[in-house]
């Protein structure tokens, strides 16, 4: 067993990632489970519609820094044991302005002026514990990024949220603990990556003038690239809400953590990799390399998410019962979203590939299609009112997938 761990799991990033997401990610099905079975159709698509607007809102707040800045703070940590203060400088100040932003944006959003005060110091930190996650893998070390992300959030919420609804048993009781999770989330991990790199604290600076709007732009560019995935996310359950009730947004809420399943292990593997993906000299990256680090991806990926829609397929009626006792009528539904997340995982490793090397073509046109693409979806229940929900949902799930695929093969016929 050892050699078996030493040889092909050890040393595989995705492997290791994929173990901790998925880890965080079942304490956090746990978790939703249980709010579930607690909380009344409307109280639970209440927290279905705030976890979700907190992660969009925290995604586009962070604006995509920590994949731009990658290198540059893996050669100074690693290198020079320093921390690149214009770094920090564009991350904070970033942060601040669109983060002030979002807090507005949830006032609008859930007319509650104690949502908003909390939602902004919420936000700093979840980029923060963000920023500090993905530039702990600068050493092609995963272990303080899973501890960080999957261990010490998931358990914190699960635990405070717990206690929270037997407290408080409302939205606001779920909001606090998540501040609080959020908070102690955040100190420990500041602790933890400083100790890990050992750098000079006093390289950590903040000065205006380093801000970058170059880099800001770039920022914006992937942000909208990336984003309209949190936008599909945020649409299906507050317009939803809007348009097919309180019922329809608790049980899509369940079928994305299913969906999540998928795309979370893809992810946690293209993340694991990123270190690898990322090409240091320019000349290196071609398409024998864009192959070589798809199937790469892809050998890791395969076998969970071929035995996660098998399960689904086989046991979909228990797994709900188990899980979702309220929502045993989904049952197929489930797994027809057990599938999108198969679709997921064959087109976004070759995404990840060109956007961790900025090798995407034509950028402003494929966010324009895929903002296109998602408002054409919004506004189909509005122009027929008697819309199937299902299949609306189904949509959202599968739209931004295949306009990014197209794209994605169009780039990658352009690499020499």
């Amino acid at each position: 067993m050892k050699r078996l761990f030493n040889t092909y799991i050890k040393n595989n990033l995705g492997i290791l990632n994929l173990f901790g997401k998925t880890l965080g990610r079942f304490l956090f099905l746990l978790l939703t489970s249980f709010f579930a079975y607690k909380l009344s159709f409307k109280d639970f698509a209440a927290f279905a519609i705030f976890w979700t607007t907190l992660r969009m809102l925290t995604f586009f707040s962070a604006n995509n820094l920590y994949i731009i800045y990658f290198n540059e703070v893996r050669e100074s940590l690693i290198n020079h044991k320093k921390w690149p203060a214009n770094v920090s400088s564009n991350i904070a100040l970033t942060v601040l302005v669109l983060g002030l932003l979002s807090s507005i944006i949830s006032f609008f959003i859930f007319d509650s002026i104690w949502i908003a005060v909390l939602m902004f110091p919420s936000l700093v930190l979840f980029v923060l514990i963000r920023n500090i996650a993905e530039f702990s893998k600068s050493d092609n070390s995963v272990y303080l990024s899973i501890f960080i992300e999957d261990i010490v959030f998931y358990f914190l919420f699960f635990v405070i949220g717990i206690s929270s609804v037997y407290i408080f048993n409302n939205l606001m009781g779920i909001v606090i603990a998540l501040f609080l999770t959020i908070f102690i989330t955040a100190i420990t991990s500041l602790i933890l990556f400083k100790n890990k790199f050992k750098f000079k604290i006093n390289t950590f600076k903040i000065r205006p003038k380093d801000f970058s709007f170059k880099v800001f732009r770039l920022g914006i560019n992937y942000t909208f690239l990336r984003g309209n995935e949190f936008l599909a996310s945020f649409g299906a359950r507050y317009l939803g809400q809007i348009y097919f009730g309180d019922i329809f947004v608790s049980y899509a809420h369940i079928m994305y953590q299913f969906y999540n399943l998928s795309a979370l292990i893809t992810m946690a593997v293209i993340s694991g990799l990123q270190s690898k993906i990322t090409v240091k000299i320019d000349a290196n990256f071609n398409k024998i390399f864009v192959r070589e680090m798809y199937v790469k991806i892809l050998k890791t990926i395969i076998p969970v998410v071929f035995g996660i829609i098998i399960i689904i397929t086989l046991f979909n009626s228990q797994i709900l019962a188990l899980f979702f006792t309220k929502y045993t009528q989904y049952n197929k539904l489930l797994v027809k979203v057990s599938f999108i997340g198969l679709i997921f995982m064959m087109v976004q490793p070759l995404v990840y590939i060109l956007i961790y090397n900025n090798k995407i073509s034509n950028i402003r046109f494929l966010n324009l299609m895929q903002y296109l693409g998602i408002t054409i979806v919004y506004v189909l229940p509005f122009i027929f009112p008697k819309f199937n929900e299902q299949y609306w949902l189904l949509m959202m799930m599968t739209i931004i997938i295949t306009i990014q695929g197209v794209f994605a093969i169009v780039s990658y016929k352009t690499i020499r």
